[in-house]
């Protein structure tokens, strides 16, 4: 004989996350260049390049609206490893990190793709791409983890569901 059930499930439900969103229009773009070596390491020498994209936070979701007009900083990286056999990619695949929304700082950092980071100045110089939308999960200390970077002209961020 099967013993009844309670009615409830034995597997937890989780809530689904809240993300958040902000839009920033783009104001200065800044690129940096920095290679080292790193005596007595596997891979001894090793580079990153960095755009450092500022803008003005020109819309955010209701709950963070104290940061609306606020300056953010975001960064994309490239970064490589080299060795006798050449170059290599510290990773292929974007590397989302954080985002950090403070009242002395806002920012968010990210690794891309090589073929999207060095196409990114150019399509920003042409005013292709003139507002970046960066997605973010719950802030925790004001730090979140970044979900995702759009880059594009308003018209396309302010068409989104």
């Amino acid at each position: 004989m099967m013993p009844e059930k309670s009615g409830r499930s034995s597997t937890r439900r989780t809530r689904p996350e809240e993300t958040f969103d902000l839009t920033a229009t783009i104001e200065r773009v800044e690129q940096t260049y920095y290679l080292s070596e790193n005596r007595g390491h596997k891979d001894p020498v090793g580079d990153e390049a960095i755009i450092d994209i500022t803008g003005t936070i020109s819309m955010i979701s209701p709950a963070y609206k104290q940061h609306h007009g606020r300056e953010i900083e975001v960064s994309v990286i490239r970064a490589r490893s080299f060795t006798d056999d050449g170059p290599t990619p510290i990773t292929d695949k974007p590397f989302l990190l954080t985002v950090n929304l403070r009242k002395n700082r806002c920012s968010a950092m990210a690794y891309i793709p090589a073929d999207a980071f060095w196409a990114l100045p150019g399509m920003i110089s042409s005013g292709a791409v003139t507002h970046i939308m960066v997605r973010f999960d719950k802030p925790w200390r004001g730090t979140a983890t970044l979900l995702s970077l759009y880059f594009a002209p308003l018209s396309k961020i302010e068409a989104l569901p």
